[in-house]
């Protein structure tokens, strides 16, 4: 709890930067790619900070508070979520503007949208105004920030329709089978994601202000709407790194996608072997390899050119965020596709079996401190441990609250919750265990992730603007006037 919120907070203030400079272009007419090549590393940064603060979030809620999973579409999560999103689609669309001058609406509409979100979150947040187990109690800090909020939308709007001539794109897509068409189709769908967890966080609120019914917006709704477009971003995540600027042929994507094909269909064959069902969760492993492979081919070849120099720069350490993103994505698709979970009421000496573990139950331990008592139930797992879940009894407010215990390996975790103890002789306890698999990789895929966007932030081969207009100007020497002589 400690580095959360201020990875949180280092990730919204650190798109102040980028943002400033995308409404110095436009009010200045210098729309060019200048400010583009100004802003990358800050934006990398923020981004980064964005990151690691949602992962650190995730952990902390899992490990920590027992609120029974790693995420649970709250809307205060979601609030960190969306800029996170529209901040992803626009470090990749820049790519297709530095590199070809296009894309320039999408890349100031989506740097001012992350922005405008993170102002959006933090009211969400402070606001008190949607019913969050994170959110603050109520502040009247939340009419200036949803005020602010609104003169951003209108003034970038604005500011974007009174230079559209001057963002119109010099160049167009040669085709959809070209990197820069396979950027445009990650903006939609990274847009179209953003979008559907906006309408789902924002639609309580605004059934509330039409006719004061309070409604909720379930998981299922986000699991269901979100699933089409978290598997066909993995896809693309395999498919664009090899796709040639302009036009790609039959020929040479056959040559490039190949091996990494047969390393997706291998995914899905081992994930069925060892036990995985459900056509969607085996998709997801098939399409997490072939995006895997696709990335560890992109890094394979940099290195065998430049040697360990190949590895650092935006290009490679982006494949390596890739990865991070594909262990995620496949750890994701794992616990949430095959969690189990059951509750006993134990005695001491007494044992269970649930999902291939075995559960002993040894007795309670119980500690004073200086706030609160700390009622430990003692739980061996396979043999390891002991594990103690514990309630907290604190004698300010006449509290309970419960701290899980968790026994993590690298193919699931065990989660132990008390939900009960009995007064009396027996000592009998009621525990909630629940069995997820690859939780674990959840957080080595976020490691990744962050070393990943170090590696991207290290300087690479600086790429001159396209265009004169955004380009730096430079100050030459007064020239000596002719036949004079010192």
């Amino acid at each position: 709890m400690a580095f959360h919120p201020p990875m949180l907070y280092l990730g919204y203030v650190g798109f102040t930067v980028p943002f400033a400079f995308a409404i110095a272009a436009l009010i200045t007419g210098r729309v060019g790619e200048g400010w583009l090549l100004a802003t990358r590393r800050w934006t990398l940064i923020a981004w980064g900070f964005l990151t690691v603060g949602i992962i650190l979030g995730s952990w902390w809620s899992y490990e920590v508070l027992g609120w029974g999973g790693y995420w649970a579409w709250d809307p205060v999560e979601n609030a960190s979520f969306l800029p996170w999103l529209t901040g992803t689609a626009y470090l990749h669309s820049v790519l297709v503007q530095e590199r070809r001058g296009m894309l320039r609406v999408w890349n100031i509409s989506l740097l001012c949208a992350t922005f405008a979100l993170t102002i959006l979150g933090t009211w969400i947040t402070r606001s008190g105004v949607l019913e969050s187990v994170h959110a603050f109690t109520t502040s009247s800090i939340g009419i200036a920030l949803i005020g602010f909020f609104a003169l951003i939308v209108f003034a970038t709007v604005g500011l974007i329709g009174w230079r559209g001539d001057r963002l119109r794109s010099p160049g167009r897509i040669d085709s959809p089978f070209s990197r820069e068409g396979a950027f445009l189709a990650n903006n939609v769908l990274f847009a179209a994601f953003a979008f559907v967890i906006l309408l789902g966080t924002l639609f309580p609120l605004a059934v509330e202000a039409l006719n004061n019914d309070r409604v909720s917006v379930g998981v299922p709704y986000f699991n269901r709407m979100t699933m089409p477009i978290g598997l066909t971003l993995l896809f693309l995540m395999a498919i664009a790194p090899v796709l040639p600027w302009r036009k790609a042929s039959t020929e040479l994507l056959r040559h490039r996608l190949i091996w990494p094909a047969w390393i997706g269909i291998g995914s899905m064959i081992f994930a069925v072997i060892v036990g995985a069902r459900g056509f969607i969760p085996v998709l997801a492993f098939g399409l997490g390899g072939f995006a895997a492979g696709s990335a560890g081919r992109q890094i394979a070849l940099a290195t065998r050119r430049q040697g360990w120099r190949g590895f650092v720069g935006r290009a490679n350490g982006g494949m390596v965020v890739h990865l991070g993103v594909i262990i995620i994505a496949m750890a994701f698709a794992a616990s949430t596709s095959y969690v189990r979970q059951a509750e006993f009421t134990l005695t001491p000496g007494q044992s269970a079996k649930f999902a291939g573990h075995t559960l002993v139950y040894e007795g309670q331990n119980v500690k004073q401190e200086s706030a609160k008592i700390v009622d430990q139930v003692l739980i061996r797992i396979d043999g390891t441990g002991p594990w103690a879940p514990s309630l907290n009894k604190f004698a300010n407010g006449n509290q309970t609250i419960g701290t899980p215990s968790v026994r993590s390996t690298f193919t699931d975790d065990v989660a132990l919750s008390v939900i009960d103890i009995k007064d009396g002789d027996n000592g009998s306890v009621t525990i909630r265990v629940t069995v997820q698999p690859l939780i674990i990789w959840l957080w080595i895929g976020g490691g990744v992730m962050a070393f990943g966007t170090l590696l991207a932030v290290f300087p690479g081969r600086r790429r001159n603007p396209l265009d004169a207009v955004s380009a730096p100007l430079s100050v030459e020497p007064p020239k000596k006037p002719t036949g004079v002589t010192p």
